[in-house]
């Protein structure tokens, strides 16, 4: 560990996001991917001064001598991966954080707080994702590198560490800018308190016969095939104010303060999965429930009936349908609906109901 340099040193990880994921698309194929990423990420390293502490699987963790030799490695690294031809048209995402400390150094290597801080910064990002410390953000920010910007995404407390860190991303032209928040514990805390209280209305989708399709599509394709429904049923939810708070399997679980909002989402998710581009044979058939009931918290999400009633009224849809309970029905009656029909069905028993219930089949007007 003689090569190593001392004193004050800025710390670069990176990690692959998604790597799991990769590995079950690609199969024998992940093995060329990975061979060509650490290229990638050596080539940057060595070519911006680096040394390479020490790797794991995707990971890479190197020092450097100077705060801008790292920001200028990972933005070269980044840029590379972008560009790179990877199989299936896919990239590569990697995310990457970067501290400057004065850490021990001993005969196996560093140790100390520093190396902990920047291992937890990296692991908080997005694949595609720079993020520097407030110790590297003021030695790059004194250096004006020309097309680069710091975006400050505020103090975040990280996983074991007791002092917050205020986190920075890095800008710069060829690397993404827009990415969720981090998933730091403060960003996962103001997730829950995000969500809403008191009467809300549970948005809960499932996949039909998820078991069978997943033996037909083989583990790879049907986890693009859920990664694509992920992606839709987020994204529409976010769009209509509601909240995701929970994902299992296949099965979603949401919360809208406004039970207009969750009708809407429901059609306008059952919508976009319809018209979605999928794998061959592996387009999956979504049951919809929604239920508006009390909010009973509990941790990070949600407890009680009302909730277990929702879950209760998807499991009672077929494919590609929506039930919407009575209770739903009754808020949103007399309000515009913008184009959605709600239609009564015959009365039937749902377990966890105190009597036979009247579901209602929501719709968009044809």
């Amino acid at each position: 560990m003689d090569h190593l340099p001392a004193g004050t040193v800025t710390f670069l990880f990176t990690d692959v996001e998604g790597s799991t994921g990769v590995l079950r698309r690609l199969g024998p194929a992940y093995g060329d991917v990975l061979v060509r990423h650490r290229e990638l990420i050596r080539g940057a390293v060595d070519a911006h001064g680096g040394h390479e502490v020490d790797t794991q699987g995707e990971g890479f963790f190197v020092a450097f001598e100077r705060a801008k030799d790292a920001v200028a490695a990972a933005v070269t690294a980044q840029q590379s991966h972008e560009a790179e031809p990877w199989p299936d048209g896919g990239c590569l995402a990697v995310r990457m954080g970067m501290h400057t400390a004065e850490p021990e150094l001993g005969t196996s290597g560093y140790f100390g707080m520093g190396v902990h801080r920047a291992a937890r910064i990296c692991s908080v990002g997005h694949g595609g994702q720079v993020l520097l410390s407030r110790s590297t953000a003021g030695l790059v920010d004194e250096d004006e590198a020309p097309g680069l910007e710091l975006r400050d995404l505020g103090e975040h407390m990280l996983k074991d560490l007791v002092r917050r860190e205020r986190i920075y991303q890095l800008v710069s032209p060829g690397l993404r800018e827009q990415f969720p928040p981090l998933r730091s514990m403060s960003e996962l805390a103001r997730n829950a308190e995000r969500l809403p209280t008191g009467t809300v209305t549970f948005f809960v989708t499932d996949i039909v016969g998820s078991r069978a399709l997943m033996r037909s599509l083989g583990l790879a394709r049907y986890s693009i095939m859920l990664e694509r429904y992920e992606h839709i049923v987020r994204s529409v939810v976010a769009a209509h104010d509601g909240r995701l708070f929970e994902f299992v399997g296949d099965s979603f679980i949401g919360a809208f303060s406004g039970a207009r909002d969750a009708v809407l989402a429901a059609v306008a998710a059952m919508a976009a999965l319809g018209a979605s581009d999928w794998p061959e044979g592996g387009r999956p058939t979504v049951q919809l429930g929604l239920h508006t009931g009390e909010a009973e918290r509990w941790r990070s999400g949600y407890v009680g009936f009302g909730l277990i009633r929702a879950l209760r009224v998807c499991d009672a849809a077929r494919g590609g349908q929506i039930l919407v309970s009575p209770t739903t029905e009754s808020v949103v009656e007399g309000l515009d609906l913008y184009g959605v029909d709600l239609r009564a069905l015959p009365e039937r028993r749902l377990e966890d109901f105190d009597r036979p219930v009247v579901l209602y089949e929501a719709a968009g007007r044809s």
